[in-house]
């Protein structure tokens, strides 16, 4: 089981689900990944696997749409300083900074180009402890017409940087990949997309479950092996083909 142990400022750490239907939510992953959930609050469940943390799963608050959206959270160590400098580079802030349970404290916020990201401050190393396995996250993507301007706001909120060429580009931070970063379409909402590891044969049960592609023609998808997906309420992920052991 492979196990992260901490993250730098700048990685992502940890994804969380907010859908109008927990129940049913909770259901299709544990279907799909044998996902189990321990309560951590009022309408807000840890979903684990094989006893460990993978993500969170909240009811959507009232007034919100009924759509449900994967969020990806990026590693701070000084999550008041970092909002402040999100402003400054033309981000948003929507909520927060505030606490999460005794764990640490998050804010959502939404880059210059629109697209969500979560900022977490955790009082521990840990995000995601589990990774790269089957049912747990394996990969980040960040999805965006304007990969250059990406580049810019990140590499000036943590110091990344951009390698490669074409539609699919990695974005690192001192020589190490934190994410993909996917050249999308010109009339694609900006957004980061949490790669969940998979087998043979979890495409067709997720298809089987009411999962869709939501890729339109000419888009350059999301990596070999990956496959990008939507569940019965709107949340897009990826599946990322990993090795059985």
């Amino acid at each position: 089981m492979p196990r992260r142990t901490g993250y730098r400022p700048g990685s992502p750490c940890w994804v969380d689900c907010i859908t109008p239907d927990l129940t049913g939510t909770g259901r299709f992953y544990t279907e799909l990944f044998g996902w189990e959930y321990t309560t951590e609050g009022p309408g807000f469940q840890l979903a684990r696997l094989g006893g460990e943390i993978i993500a969170g799963l909240g009811a959507t608050p009232p007034g919100l749409p009924p759509v449900a959206r994967w969020t990806v959270y990026l590693a701070a160590k000084d999550i008041d300083a970092t909002s402040a400098r999100i402003r400054e580079l033309g981000g948003r802030i929507v909520m927060g900074p505030v606490p999460a349970g005794a764990d640490g404290r998050l804010c959502l916020a939404v880059d210059p180009d629109g697209a969500p990201v979560g900022i977490w401050e955790g009082h521990h190393d840990e995000g995601v402890v589990l990774g790269d396995e089957e049912g747990a996250v394996c990969d980040f993507e960040l999805r965006t017409p304007w990969p250059e301007r990406a580049e810019r706001f990140y590499g000036e909120l943590f110091g990344c940087s951009v390698s490669g060429e074409g539609s699919r580009l990695s974005l690192d931070l001192d020589g190490t990949r934190l994410a993909w970063l996917t050249r999308a379409g010109s009339g694609e909402q900006p957004y980061w997309l949490p790669h969940f590891g998979a087998g043979t044969d979890a495409l067709a049960r997720s298809r089987a479950l009411g999962a869709t592609a939501p890729a339109t023609p000419g888009d350059p998808g999301s990596g070999p092996g990956a496959v990008l997906l939507r569940d019965p309420w709107g949340a897009e992920f990826a599946l990322t083909a990993v090795a059985t052991p």
